[in-house]
């Protein structure tokens, strides 16, 4: 029998930011040790790369947390407005979550907790 693959989310930022949203999470209790940032090898002819990856194993029950962690990460940001994060489903299907400064932290976690529920691809 074949092992279940990882859910994770993925979060592409610079890489201060990337570093940052990692420490933050991995001060939230709830995903010490789940988070990595794997960091852009440089391109051709040596360019930079300019983004780096947090990635997070979290299953779909953990994921609505994940998002408000996110959300009150930028809240405390002086100039993070949004953050996209791609959640990953042990079975592959993909589910984009636009966090947004702007948006309303319970309505934003209620929607993520429908579409993980649905099955919809973004949110």
């Amino acid at each position: 029998m074949s092992e279940p693959q990882e859910a994770q989310a993925r979060i592409h930022l610079t890489e201060s930011d990337a570093h940052a949203l990692s420490a933050w999470l991995n001060r939230a209790g709830h995903f010490r040790g789940l988070v990595d940032v794997s960091t852009c090898v440089p391109g051709r002819g040596g360019s930079t790369c300019m983004v780096d990856v947090v990635i997070v194993l979290v299953g779909s029950r953990m994921l609505a947390l994940l998002v408000s962690k996110i959300y009150d990460w930028i809240a405390v940001q002086r100039d993070a407005k949004s953050v996209t994060a791609t959640y990953t489903s042990p079975g592959g299907r993909p589910l984009e979550i636009e966090v947004d400064r702007s948006d309303d932290r319970s309505q934003l976690i209620d929607r993520v907790r429908r579409l993980v529920e649905s099955g919809e691809a973004r949110a």
